[in-house]
């Protein structure tokens, strides 16, 4: 074990250790993000390819976050399905309730997008565990 000789040293030496575990989180985030993206891309049912072509994903909270989208009008309506066959994951109540109001069509959801986000992580619990 070293031996500190000043406290300006031990300073730069936490901050250098402090920069580089920041950078290691960062990384894992972005690669459980993209891996999400990939799966829902994989995941997603096709038609003409529009609601496919409209995932993607970013980095949020300065690199420490990161936000799965699919940006087509009717994607919750594939997510989540419509009228009587609507099915609620455990968390998304608040947003999967709407889909059962009104109208005649009763599609069966066909998820994508929160199977994908929950495989990414589960992968980015995995990766920062595995953080040295």
């Amino acid at each position: 074990m070293a031996i500190v000789k000043n406290i300006g040293g031990a300073r730069q030496s936490i901050r250098l250790q402090a920069e580089n575990l920041e950078a290691k989180i960062k990384r894992a985030v972005e690669t459980a993000g993209r891996f999400g993206e990939l799966e829902a891309v994989k995941k997603v049912p096709v038609d003409l390819g529009d609601l496919k072509q409209s995932i993607s994903s970013e980095p949020i909270n300065k690199g420490f976050g990161w936000r799965l989208t699919a940006n087509e009008r009717y994607a919750p309506y594939q997510e989540f399905g419509t009228g009587g066959l609507v099915e609620i994951p455990e968390g998304f109540e608040g947003v999967a309730a709407q889909f059962r109001k009104g109208g005649h069509m009763n599609m069966p959801p066909q998820p994508f997008l929160i199977p994908a986000a929950k495989k990414a992580y589960k992968k980015l619990i995995k990766d920062l565990k595995a953080i040295k």
